[in-house]
């Protein structure tokens, strides 16, 4: 096994991973047809088969596109959506629109996609983009109806107590985002649990560092730092697919967070999957994985090495380096 703990000032960790990867839970059979909340509003999704469209739901606020109109095209492969989104140009002298390419991982049994697009760059807005490169959608639900309150007096005009109900048909997110401004308190602690874990996993201690990245989950369960080294704690334990497992829940918590794409890639190589390798090298560095040293060095991609698409990851990730 090869390894790589990397921390920074903000407790980043970053891994390369070298050995025999196990095959993570595939996603067919799993359906994502119905209503999204995305960066463009909410999305209605088809899927025929491996095929998925997206059209405009309700009044799109971001981009002057109508109901009914595509913005979304793509196909399923296993556990990840490749495809194009829409996007328009906002700003002053701003106009027209196009398509990004992205890769999305299909997360929480099709009730999350995370991933990343990439949109050419202008000096105008983009609309519909995320926060980075990052991207986030998520499947929505008919909201409960509230029981009916008991009669109470009617309200007098002027005391402006009438009460507003939510219109009919309201949906929420299936798995809501958590708000980080709710774990700001847990900083400091949160990150000495990150360095007493990096500290026991450089020690070959991987239990105990498995628990101290699990109570700074406890402390702040909106970052992918702590998930993704419990998931480095399992690898090390020869158990792949709890590793993959805990990598791909850092990626629901943080879309942006190119190391665990990188992971998950190097699990494809391995198993002589190279569309999906390819997947993940791409929306890795899409993320901010620039480490074409690591590519160069890690013995995972010596499957991908002679595909001609290889070469063009590393070139894209040296560009991204400058």
């Amino acid at each position: 096994m090869k390894s790589r703990l990397d921390f920074s000032s903000s407790v980043v960790l970053a891994v390369a991973l070298g050995g025999l990867w196990s095959l993570p839970a595939r996603a067919d059979g799993i359906t994502i047809t119905g209503r999204w909340w995305t960066p463009l509003g909410v999305m209605k999704i088809s899927q025929k088969g491996k095929k998925v469209t997206g059209t405009v739901s309700w009044k799109c606020k971001v981009c002057p596109f109508k109901r009914g109109e595509k913005v979304f095209r793509g196909v399923l492969l296993e556990d990840s959506l490749s495809g194009r989104m829409r996007y328009c140009l906002k700003g002053k002298q701003c106009k027209g629109d196009g398509w990004a390419p992205l890769v999305m991982l299909v997360a929480r049994e099709g009730r999350v996609l995370s991933g990343a697009a990439y949109f050419k760059p202008t000096e105008c807005r983009i609309g519909g983009k995320g926060k980075k490169e990052g991207i986030v959608m998520r499947k929505l639900r008919r909201r409960p109806k509230k029981p009916k309150p008991e009669p109470k007096p009617e309200p007098k005009p002027e005391d402006g107590q009438a009460a507003i109900e939510d219109e009919d048909g309201a949906m929420e997110a299936e798995v809501k985002a958590l708000d980080p401004k709710d774990y700001e308190k847990n900083s400091g602690t949160w990150q000495a649990n990150m360095e007493a874990g990096a500290q026991f996993m450089n020690n070959g201690f991987f239990e105990r560092a498995r628990r101290k990245f699990r109570q700074a989950i406890d402390l702040d369960p909106t970052r992918p730092e702590a998930f993704n080294g419990i998931g480095v704690t399992y690898y090390a334990r020869n158990d792949y697919d709890e590793a993959l497992r805990w990598y791909k829940k850092g990626l629901e918590v943080d879309a942006n967070f190119g190391d665990a794409y990188y992971n998950m890639a190097c699990i494809y190589s391995l198993k002589k999957k190279p569309n999906l390798a390819f997947r993940y090298l791409h929306i890795a560095a899409l993320n901010g994985f620039v480490q074409p040293k690591v590519l160069a060095e890690d013995s995972d991609l010596d499957n991908l090495r002679s595909d001609p698409r290889y070469k063009k990851i590393v070139q894209q990730m040296r560009r991204g380096a400058r």
